[in-house]
């Protein structure tokens, strides 16, 4: 036998065992034989059952190197043993989900503590935020992901939003806000469910935190550190901003009551948070914004935009929510510090204590914590 057949034989061989190996473990791993009802949940980027380690020794704000971030069965962080020891569901984003603050760290562990400590009370926080979603995400979590959770009964619900909805959110994000059932019914769509390998990318793609590196400050992603002083040049607002907020503004509007919907469904309250950001800075006297904040429909927007795009939201919550005999807590109109962020939107360690115990001091002033 030459060296060329040699060759291929050797390459056949290989070749039939990876495929056999692969089979091997759709059988074990897949879904083909035992439906799991969570598979789906994977669209939704939910993680479960992991512990991951984050290096963040270049990001800016973080005096340890690693972060250390796990989700339990559920899909939740937080310490609640049981899914019906929840007393506070926090919702949101990134900005609630906090990828690169370690377990122990992020404001819903801070506001834990500080209820057990200022009330004596045991009250248990948990952390349902999901990075990357927005009000669409938020409403795919409440119809496809929480109804898993045997058990969930919080008293409060928090819906800390708007960071992702002010860039101008008229229609889903793919792979962050999406769930489409119906794809299901064509053939190929139903095999890559049944996929183990396929489900392995989805819990990769959810796993992975994306660092900014461009010029364009991506709202619901990370970036390396906060902006600098000399970033805030943009004085005016981009000509056709306000149609679009009115549109944006409308459109969430609607979706908030939808959420507000299912928190009646399973008799709690509704506590609606606005949120912070550095993507404006009085300077001199002058509100200033940064150039590139946000883009859409291939146009950039700037900091000034963003702040008056989530203006608008916060003025819609502040109406929706108390309305619907919830709460609004105007969070964003406390005094944060650039150094409680590491990017625009997203705290540090100590940007998450002190967002931990502003949300305890508002939220004892109002009583919320009474019924508890």
């Amino acid at each position: 036998m030459n060296s060329t057949k040699k060759a291929l034989f050797i390459v056949i061989g290989m070749s039939m065992s990876l495929l056999a190996g692969l089979v091997l473990l759709e059988i074990i791993f897949g879904q083909w034989f035992r439906p799991d009802p969570w598979v789906a949940t994977r669209q939704l980027n939910i993680i479960r059952q992991q512990s991951i380690t984050y290096n963040v020794q270049n990001i800016q704000g973080h005096s340890s190197p690693t972060v250390f971030y796990s989700r339990d069965a559920f899909g939740l962080r937080g310490t609640c043993a049981r899914p019906q020891d929840i007393d506070i569901l926090t919702i949101g984003g990134s900005t609630t989900d906090q990828r690169l603050i370690s377990d122990g760290q992020t404001w819903q562990d801070i506001l834990q503590a500080e209820i057990k400590q200022q009330l004596k009370k045991s009250v248990c926080v948990s952390n349902a935020g999901v990075d990357g979603h927005s009000t669409f995400g938020h409403l795919q979590a409440f119809r496809q992901w929480f109804p898993l959770i045997e058990g969930l009964n919080p008293k409060l619900y928090v819906l800390y939003i708007g960071i992702n909805d002010a860039g101008i959110r008229l229609t889903p994000r793919d792979a962050f806000d999406t769930f489409n059932p119906d794809d299901r019914s064509i053939p190929s769509k139903s095999l890559w469910d049944k996929s183990a390998i396929h489900q392995v990318f989805l819990l990769l793609r959810s796993m992975k935190t994306s660092h900014s590196g461009s010029s364009i400050a991506a709202y619901a992603g990370h970036a390396k550190r906060p902006p600098l002083l000399s970033e805030y040049t943009a004085t005016r607002y981009s000509s056709d901003i306000d149609a679009l907020i009115e549109k944006n503004t409308a459109l969430f509007s609607r979706r908030l009551n939808a959420l507000i919907d299912e928190v009646v469904l399973r008799k709690g309250t509704v506590v609606c948070v606005s949120q912070p950001h550095l993507f404006t800075k009085m300077v001199q006297g002058q509100l200033r914004g940064v150039e590139n904040a946000f883009d859409f429909e291939g146009r950039i927007y700037n900091g000034l935009d963003y702040e008056k795009s989530i203006h608008h939201l916060n003025q819609a919550m502040r109406e929706v929510c108390s309305r619907r005999q919830g709460f609004f807590v105007d969070m964003a109109s406390n005094d944060f510090l650039t150094a409680d962020f590491y990017d625009f939107v997203h705290n540090t360690p100590e940007g998450a204590v002190r967002l931990g115990k502003y949300f305890f001091r508002e939220f004892n002033r109002i009583h919320l914590f009474d019924a508890l």
